[in-house]
């Protein structure tokens, strides 16, 4: 109830100043910052009515859902919807859609999709599970990275029974598997002992699950990077190095670390530098 108190003014603030916009704004203001705010005032309507109780959802995908309003709004706005169904232009309706359409109100929403991630930030204390970059990290994914991105989606709706949880700005899945993957946002980890096994050996493979999360990591960051050319220089040759039955053979003659290969190596440095957590090197 207090979360939803919350994002309800928040929302009445930014609503109002929106209103305050479309009345007398002029120039730049009426122009950008209007359309700036439109983000975050839709996202906060929609925490404050909704989706008030936090979650992977409304964390991380609420945000790029919004943006996409707004370009939904651009191309009603091309098309004159408004006129067309006889809104007025100074109703709460009309304010939300706009007037003109105009490709540059692309960047505004983008900075509005800022102002929620810094919003979610300073929400949690600029917690590590937010950070002011994670909504634009997930539009980068949602589009640069939109191919990987999807085909972790699909894996993380096959998979929607397992335990899902915050890691840094993407969804990690605790899969049923002893290997791990990682496609865009998303990063499957192997499945963990019980929180109810404290032996020697739980402990261990917990440690294992925890540097296999840094390393899966380190490929999302790679997918930031690489976009559309990820699973080409990634994510194939890490499957064929990881599943042909020659590669496998050819580690275990030689006793090649499997992240020795570059892409899994490369993974494994970045997801160290970012998280200062030590990866899976094995």
């Amino acid at each position: 109830m207090k979360n939803r108190i919350q994002y309800a003014i928040t929302f009445i603030v930014f609503f109002l100043t929106e209103v305050a916009i479309a009345k007398w704004g002029t120039g730049f203001v009426r122009s950008y910052v209007g359309d700036i705010l439109v983000i975050p005032t839709i996202y906060f309507f929609l925490r404050a009515t909704i989706f008030a109780k936090d979650g992977i959802f409304s964390v991380y995908v609420l945000p790029f859902l919004t943006y996409a309003l707004g370009w939904i709004a651009e191309v009603l706005q091309a098309f004159h919807f408004a006129d067309k169904v006889g809104i007025s232009k100074d109703s709460p309706v009309g304010i939300v859609l706009g007037g003109v359409f105009d490709l540059r109100d692309g960047l505004c929403y983008l900075l509005g999709l800022f102002l929620i991630g810094l919003y979610l930030a300073v929400e949690s204390h600029w917690k590590e599970d937010r950070r002011w970059y994670y909504p634009l990290a997930v539009f980068i994914h949602w589009t640069w990275g939109h191919a990987q991105t999807m085909l972790g989606f699909c894996i993380y709706l096959w998979y929607i029974k397992s335990p899902h949880r915050y890691y840094r700005g993407v969804v990690r899945t605790v899969w049923p598997s002893s290997a791990g993957l990682s496609l865009g946002m998303f990063i499957f980890t192997p499945k963990e002992p019980s929180p109810d096994d404290k032996s020697l050996s739980a402990q261990g493979d917990r440690e294992y699950c925890e540097r296999v999360a840094v390393h899966e990591y380190g490929h999302t960051i790679q997918s930031l990077l690489l976009g559309p050319f990820y699973l080409l220089v990634i994510g194939i040759p890490s499957v064929c190095w990881a599943g042909l039955p020659k590669c496998q053979k050819i580690r275990r003659d030689k006793h090649i670390p499997y992240t020795r290969f570059y892409c899994e190596k490369w993974a494994s440095h970045w997801g160290e530098k970012v998280t200062k957590d030590k990866a899976d090197w094995n």
